[in-house]
């Protein structure tokens, strides 16, 4: 799709001479999402730091030993979360084009940017549009339902939604959104770029209060992410639960497949339980705690999946933390 940067150019050529903005225009913004809303945070260690290369062996060194072996599936989910967010930063890096540049038209309850020329992809036509409604009635919410556009100007073809989505609330830090970024449209018409999935992802947030929630639903895969439908749930404190799969090349060949749901506290310690399907054709429910440095306290593996002998049991379950699983 269209970079950020073009098309802020091309808002600012047709935007009254880059002009300023109203206070109504401000209020149609504050129904777009943030990265603050949709970003998925969880916490960091610092052998993971050193496995990826951000502290390197400085980072390592830090690390203290794990006589009971490292939460190493654990620790594989902040390259889930990193690959998320990256996800989400494909929907924001089009909806921060709007930020920059007043509309270039304003209506009593919507504002639209555009039509202009897509300047990387001629014949191209692009539009941006943010509606405001109450479908409750005057006395109810305020609904937004926003809209990114593109068509092919040949032959007089009607716009379709690259991204689109609605929110409800008084502001993104207040309220529920819901979105789809249409992989699969953008490449019908020619202006995905090399390497996007192809197909529909779909997200669904929550700011109204605590937890704060993102839903993530990929029908393809794409941004190293497989198929599936991902849940994080994040508290003010720095704790909160990540539902998540992660797809391994087997020894064998295949792949196995963990589906993990993981608590965190706000200091790093957590518990998970993985429901495994291995390449072999092996199945079953696998259990772990880890400490806040990432070590792991207990398992509990009747497959052997992850100690290399079944069963497997090390430590105690009272060393867990005291979090709910999702």
């Amino acid at each position: 799709m269209r970079s950020p940067t073009s098309a802020a150019a091309a808002l600012c050529l047709l935007a009254a001479g880059c002009g300023t903005w109203s206070n109504e225009d401000l209020r149609f913004l504050e129904a777009l999402p943030t990265r603050e809303e949709l970003h998925v945070a969880i916490p960091v260690y610092a052998r993971a730091a050193a496995v990826a290369g951000a502290g390197g062996q400085a980072a390592l060194a830090t690390a203290p030993a794990c006589s009971d072996g490292t939460a190493q599936t654990w620790l594989d989910a902040k390259g889930t979360s990193d690959n998320l967010n990256t996800s989400i930063d494909a929907v924001l890096d089009l909806v921060d084009v709007v930020r920059r540049y007043p509309p270039t038209t304003r209506l009593d309850d919507g504002r639209v940017w555009g039509p202009f020329d897509d300047d990387r992809h001629p014949g191209v036509s692009l539009r941006i549009v943010i509606l405001r409604s109450w479908p409750a009635g005057p006395d109810g919410p305020v609904e937004h339902a926003y809209s990114f556009e593109a068509r092919q100007k040949a032959g007089g073809a009607p716009f379709s939604p690259i991204l689109s989505g609605t929110f409800v609330g008084p502001s993104a830090r207040l309220g529920q959104g819901s979105l789809s970024l249409r992989f699969d449209t953008a490449w019908a018409l020619g202006i995905a770029d090399p390497g996007a999935p192809d197909g529909e992802m779909r997200v669904a947030y929550d700011r109204a209060g605590e937890p704060r929630t993102v839903d993530l639903s990929l029908l393809a895969g794409g941004f190293n992410l497989a198929r599936f439908d991902y849940q994080f749930r994040g508290w003010a404190d720095g704790s909160g639960w990540l539902r998540f799969l992660v797809v391994k090349p087997a020894a064998a060949g295949g792949q196995d497949q963990l589906t993990i749901a993981a608590s965190f506290t706000g200091a790093g310690a957590g518990r998970s339980q993985i429901s495994l399907l291995a390449a072999s054709g092996a199945a079953g429910t696998i259990r772990q705690c880890w400490d806040g440095a990432a070590c792991l306290t207990w398992v509990d593996d009747p497959t052997g999946y992850s100690c290399g002998a079944a069963p497997c049991l090390v430590g105690a379950e009272s060393t867990c933390p005291s979090v709910p699983l999702p």
